[in-house]
């Protein structure tokens, strides 16, 4: 349920800038690459290339706003076959998106998304050889660049390279993930709104990261097929160090994850030290705020683990969206190299330093 009601709230954002945008455009694009085998059990099924549909509707935040106006909100649709119909199936997705431009023309940008994915195969008893995908339905993630080249006032051609994630942050087993990169090309069809038809409304401030951030999480994890549902939770402390339109920052996680014992033994009946459940992290932090909404992306590696030499390196893309000043809630997908390792929710407290006020000094 939090998962879903995520992407209930990420679709009305986007959606409730199409009332107030300037612009509106509509944009269609094919894209064709590979299924990355990061797993040796993959080869035996990536037998084809794999293509990529989108479909796409985006409107600007606000562009009489200067600072993150011209960033795109996107509506996704897309349609892809992974190379191998027959035993992995074919995937719809659906994902909110942000574009962000990475120039003053803003003609570039970089691409953000994340939604749900809709498999139609999975791993069963009789598609065996199966083991990247263990449930129908399955978290979204694309990461990419866009460069677009104006036709004309209202026509633009688009080339994108798309990096497209879907799994079920081991929630389900077995959980390999797919990653499919491909190159693509698109267009897009733009048209101004009638002054009269545009609803004025003036933006949220961005809330900015703060000094510090503090997160707790939960998860559940399934790492075996019909093996038992184990628990995680994680703490975590970052410190950023604010830029004008985002942060960079710092930080640890402390997690307790009761599934290593799944990881580290070939039998439950065996019984792992309960030390080897606790893993320590350092990381490094990049967060960008829209409204009450904030991106971070954060990369990193463990002090202590005790799965180090498959789990040396991690990855995780957040969001979090604050209800108050201090108070937001927070999910997350992390990531070892191109394996998804939890989807975690919970909440973060954000502390900032007031500005204290100015006491002059007394004149005698």
């Amino acid at each position: 349920m939090p998962a879903r009601q995520l992407l209930l709230f990420l679709s009305i954002l986007c959606i409730s800038a199409a009332s107030q945008a300037q612009t509106r455009s509509l944009s269609a694009g094919f894209g064709y690459g590979f299924t990355s085998p990061h797993h040796s059990d993959m080869w035996n099924y990536i037998t084809g290339h794999a293509q990529q549909c989108h479909f796409q509707y985006l409107t600007p935040r606000d562009t009489n706003v200067k600072q993150g106006g011209h960033t795109l909100k996107v509506i996704d649709i897309c349609l892809i076959n992974p190379g191998n119909p027959d035993t992995m199936g074919y995937s719809i997705g659906f994902s909110p998106q942000f574009h962000f431009p990475l120039n003053e023309k803003h003609r570039s940008h970089f691409v953000l998304g994340c939604g749900i994915e809709f498999n139609t195969k999975t791993y069963t008893e009789d598609n065996c050889s199966f083991t990247a995908i263990g449930s129908h339905l399955n978290a979204l993630i694309i990461l990419g660049y866009k460069r677009t080249f104006e036709l004309t006032p209202s026509w633009k051609m688009k080339a994108e390279l798309l990096w497209t994630h879907f799994s079920n942050g081991s929630t389900k087993a077995p959980n390999l993930g797919l990653n499919i990169p491909t190159l693509g090309l698109g267009l897009e069809y733009s048209w101004n709104m009638k002054p009269a038809a545009i609803a004025k409304r003036e933006l949220n401030e961005p809330v900015f990261s703060g000094l510090w951030q503090f997160v707790a999480t939960g998860a559940w994890k399934q790492v075996k097929y019909e093996g038992r549902i184990k628990p995680a939770f994680s703490l975590s402390a970052e410190k950023f160090f604010p830029r004008s339109k985002s942060a960079f920052g710092i930080g640890s996680d402390l997690i307790l994850d009761y599934s290593m014992n799944e990881k580290l033994t070939e039998f439950n009946d065996t019984i792992v030290p309960f030390s080897n459940n606790i893993k320590l992290s350092l990381k490094g932090l990049w967060t960008i705020p829209i409204g009450r909404l904030q991106i971070h992306l954060q990369a990193g590696s463990y002090l202590k683990n005790g799965n180090f030499k498959k789990e040396f390196v991690f990855e995780r893309l957040s969001l979090r969206y604050f209800v108050s000043d201090n108070i937001g809630l927070h999910v997350a997908l992390r990531a070892h190299f191109a394996k998804a390792d939890a989807i975690e929710f919970g909440i973060v407290y954000r502390h900032f330093q007031k500005s204290k006020p100015f006491i002059g000094t007394p004149a005698f």
